[in-house]
């Protein structure tokens, strides 16, 4: 993780150094503040909607988990062509850190504060949970491999491709009964259209937002260690975030969905985006530099796991998450 967003940092700080006033990267911040709001707004009221079609696999442990990472996808599509490789074997991992503890922690407990009680995950969800066992155990066997290139590349890939069409044909029949009817298909319809404004407005506005807050913390001295480790990770993960908060606040059945979307999202970037690397990358791209943050990728999952597995996730496990989150933190600035 240090890599990637310790380069971001140093170009956000540079890019401040240049002249740039404090108090206009923060009317910067605050604008695009509102603008991933209205993001949210968009993509959780689109989430319902496909949910109504095909229910909460698809709809959010598929399609959000995706629109979630575009994000990193992006980056990590641009760092590979760029040669970048350790700054993209960075970002593929770097979020499932901290969306797996602080993420699914702070959804816990925004739950609890609306609904007073815990998060019961619903409809089939131990598919998700199935994958991201998969997922995890081939982080193992990359771990011993030792390198991305191309065999692993592809079948990482398709690890992921197995995940979306298993998800697929178990609700086809359902998708075809729902756009069948005249609601059904006007409901599908808005469920697209909200989903690509919100997702548009990510994909355009997620790499200033990221800048800009590393911007105000280069200008106002915070160490280069707290850019790397929790100011940028935040931040990039920001409008993921925000639209978990919003799938649960809209209604009860929105925290399991927001859980199950984190669950996808973190699947693509264990699978397809270290896929597209070891693909794409010039020659195989050894990973041993990567070997602490595979392993604290691999540790995060097996605890997510163990606790969600059990289908139902408190306020008080939320809690413990958190600490989690800030544990890990502070073993690596000690570190």
């Amino acid at each position: 993780m240090i890599a990637p967003f310790g380069t971001i940092a140093a170009n956000a700080v540079i890019a401040a150094a240049r002249g740039q006033p404090l108090v206009t990267d923060i009317l910067i911040m605050a604008g695009l503040l509102v603008v991933f709001g209205i993001a949210a707004e968009f993509i959780s009221k689109g989430t319902e909607k496909f949910e109504d079609v095909m229910g909460q696999g698809m709809a959010g442990g598929v399609i959000l988990g995706l629109m979630a990472a575009l994000p990193e996808t992006i980056f990590v599509i641009i760092a590979v062509a760029e040669g970048a490789y350790a700054v993209a074997v960075g970002t593929a991992l770097g979020g499932n850190i901290i969306l797996f503890t602080l993420g699914i922690g702070l959804v816990a407990v925004a739950y609890f504060a609306k609904w007073k009680k815990g998060i019961t995950m619903k409809e089939d969800y131990h598919i998700e949970i199935a994958f991201l066992i998969a997922a995890t155990l081939a982080l193992l066997i990359l771990l011993v491999y030792g390198r991305l290139d191309a065999a692993s590349g592809v079948l990482l890939i398709l690890l992921y491709v197995s995940y979306v069409v298993y998800r697929y044909t178990k609700v086809h029949s359902r998708i075809m009964r729902h756009v069948a009817t005249e609601k059904g298909r006007r409901e599908f319809l808005e469920g697209v259209l909200l989903m690509a404004i919100g997702s548009a407005i990510v994909a355009l506005f997620s790499s200033a937002f990221i800048a800009t807050i590393i911007g105000i913390a280069g200008t106002a001295g915070i160490a280069a260690v707290w850019l790397a480790l929790v100011i940028a990770p935040i931040a990039s993960d920001f409008e993921e975030q925000l639209a978990a908060y919003r799938l649960t606040q809209r209604s009860q059945r929105g925290g399991s969905t927001a859980i199950v979307s984190f669950i996808g999202g973190k699947l693509e970037n264990n699978t397809v985006l270290l896929g597209i690397i070891g693909i794409f990358a010039a020659s195989p791209v050894y990973i041993g530099f990567a070997a602490p943050e595979l392993i604290a990728v691999m540790v995060i999952n097996t605890i997510a796991i163990t606790i969600l597995s059990r289908g139902r996730l408190t306020y008080m496990q939320g809690a413990v998450l958190i600490l989690l989150y800030f544990a890990t933190i502070t073993a690596a600035f000690v570190a």
